[in-house]
């Protein structure tokens, strides 16, 4: 019988590991049996190849990453007595600042395993929204009656795209003038009609019948608010704060 121990004095019977590679060593018949009966396996139940060792000391690299980001901007609000309670309205859009941040970055194996930030600068100040928060009151209205006056106004005034509290704004606006009646006139100033409009012919570039037309009158007056104001509420508020009332 021709035994191996001697010659290459192995840890483990019948097995040597050597940077991850199997080295088997011979043994007899008899060896075999009383390795397995050891609990060492022998060199034919070994695998071919072993897995290499993964190294103890990783490849460390620290460096200096620098981005780029975005700053938000706010908003700064504005009380406006000429919007509506309610309405808030952008008066000018802003637009985000931008900045650079650097930081200390650690890479193990390639894998990032910690970051520091360690400056920041602004490149670019973001410049805030300026926004409208309404205060003017515009009462409620009744609902409008069909085939008046003011269903006629309220028809015409969509022509324009005043709806919703642009039609509150106006109806408010004529009832106090004239609460809707198109034969009224003014006694101390002359001014006449559904828009009490000053003097009176002024109406008559939207139509001979003036006097007495109800849809001329308004057509004249939602024109004139379009040129002057600009919007109903507009000219709500401009009435509302002037003493004595006027528009």
């Amino acid at each position: 019988m021709i035994e191996f121990r001697l010659a290459i004095a192995l840890p483990v019977a019948g097995l040597s590991l050597v940077a991850g590679v199997a080295v088997g060593a011979w043994t007899s018949g008899e060896e075999e049996v009383v390795a397995s009966q050891s609990g060492y396996a022998t060199a034919a139940q070994q695998p071919d190849i072993i897995p290499p060792i993964v190294a103890d000391n990783p490849d460390v690299t620290i460096v200096v990453e620098t981005v780029e980001t975005e700053l938000a901007s706010d908003a700064i609000e504005k009380q406006d007595r000429y919007v509506p309670q309610g309405i808030r309205r952008v008066i000018s859009k802003g637009d985000p600042g931008r900045m650079s941040v650097s930081y200390t970055v650690t890479y193990a194996d390639g894998v990032e395993v910690s970051r520091t930030e360690i400056a920041r600068f602004v490149l670019e100040e973001p410049v805030d929204d300026v926004v409208a928060v309404g205060t003017l009151v515009v009462p409620p209205r009744p609902a409008v009656v069909p085939g008046t006056n003011r269903a006629i106004g309220q028809d015409l005034a969509a022509d324009y795209g005043w709806t919703g509290i642009e039609w509150q704004c106006l109806d408010n606006l004529w009832e106090r003038e004239s609460n809707w009646r198109h034969l009224v006139a003014n006694p101390s100033s002359g001014a006449y009609g559904i828009p009490q409009a000053l003097p009176a012919n002024k109406m008559a570039t939207f139509g001979a019948d003036y006097l007495t037309n109800p849809a001329t009158q308004i057509a004249w007056g939602l024109d004139y608010i379009s040129h002057r104001y600009g919007t109903p509420c507009y000219a709500w508020a401009s009435w509302t704060y002037r003493s004595p009332h006027w528009y």
